[in-house]
């Protein structure tokens, strides 16, 4: 039975992933709702948090809704009220006959209760269409219900040995403009970028969304700022507007500089620590009461203590034709593995040629 329904869920897939960068902390979720010969009659996803869901989309884009009828959905409908109401409750009052899911929620507040409730109801429910790949969908949902942590994809750009920057700390520009589009795009699906005070320092990046159609949404940018010692004229910190705002996490006392970044806009949050750096997990647990996603984008001292805590769920390398120099900077600090054994590796590896360069997307084995 599940192969009559895997195009319709792809389908279904498709239309999630519309909302890419847009439903936080909502999932992605598409639909689709077939008649009674597997024709399509309706589709809808969840477009932003507080919209309606992809069920009622669907539903009112088909209309009257025949005997008989299927509706295909990426996730378990939801059984409770929160800013919508309950979408079994519309999937009842449509008169649907069959609901055919790929994978259930893991919410604690949802799972399993709204195909329970469709049950219940004599509405047949179908599961587990398409459920790797929808998984993948709502990698970043998923991981933040189950944990409360956030999904923490890393990007790096890397010569043909390894390095991230030569020995006077310049990087601009390593990958070609193929690959910095690409970027762009990921910083357009993700909550937040995420930045060491180095990086700033020496680059001065804006961590804006340029080349493609910036999503209307706040796209946060967060500095890793132990001392605060972010420059106040600093392009991240001047451009606060509707769509960029930047948080700083830092454990510094100083709060008259605090106060200084404070009347530009800028939100400082204390990390408690007696480290010299910032705890990656505690920043992580401020991180996931605000963000579902974020994109890591330098440098080497917040990369290696990511990868050292083992926090980092997906890697995106970006690798140029380019040979650095063995003087420029290894791109994880303080990572010692001391024999192949100790070897970090990766699965679903997915490689990719924008530009010059090449993409290698992956998921570490920790």
């Amino acid at each position: 039975m599940h192969n009559d329904y895997t195009a319709a869920m792809k389908l279904a897939i498709r239309l999630a992933r519309r909302a890419e960068g847009m439903t936080s902390p909502n999932p992605m979720v598409g639909a689709v709702l077939l008649d009674a010969r597997g024709r399509v009659i309706g589709k809808g996803f969840h477009h932003r948090a507080g919209e309606p869901h992809a069920e009622v989309m669907a539903i009112r884009d088909a209309g009257r809704i025949p005997q008989g009828s299927t509706l295909v959905v990426t996730l378990e409908p939801c059984n409770h009220f929160g800013r919508t109401p309950p979408c079994t409750r519309a999937i009842l009052q449509a008169g649907i006959s069959r609901v055919v899911l790929a994978n259930r929620d893991p919410n604690p507040g949802v799972a399993g209760g709204g195909a329970a409730h469709l049950k219940r109801a004599g509405i047949e429910v179908v599961s587990g269409v398409c459920t790797q790949e929808a998984a993948r969908l709502n990698e970043a949902y998923f991981k933040h219900v189950r944990t409360s942590l956030p999904f923490v994809s890393l990007k790096l750009a890397l010569g043909m040995d390894g390095r991230i920057a030569a020995h006077d700390g310049s990087s601009k520009w390593i990958t070609s403009a193929g690959a910095r589009k690409q970027v762009h795009a990921l910083r357009n699906t993700v909550d937040a970028i995420v930045v060491g005070v180095g990086t700033v320092m020496n680059d001065d990046p804006a961590l804006t969304v340029r080349h493609v159609s910036m999503r209307d949404r706040v796209l946060y940018r967060v500095i890793f700022d132990t001392h605060l010692r972010t420059p106040i004229r600093a392009k991240v910190i001047a451009g606060q507007n509707a769509h960029y705002k930047t948080i700083i996490l830092t454990a510094s006392p100083d709060t008259a500089r605090a106060a200084a970044f404070e009347r530009k806009g800028v939100e400082v949050v204390r990390i408690k620590t007696t480290a010299q750096v910032l705890p990656v997990r505690d920043a992580l647990n401020f991180l996931g009461k605000r963000f579902m996603h974020i994109l890591v984008e330098g440098g080497a001292g917040l990369a290696g203590s990511l990868v050292r805590a083992r926090l980092v769920d997906k890697f995106h390398v970006f690798i140029a034709p380019v040979i650095i120099g063995s003087d420029g900077l290894y791109p994880f600090q303080g990572v010692v593995l001391k024999s192949m054994k100790n070897a970090i590796r990766f699965k679903e590896v997915h490689w990719d040629t924008p530009g010059a360069d090449c993409l290698m997307t992956g998921y570490p084995e920790w």
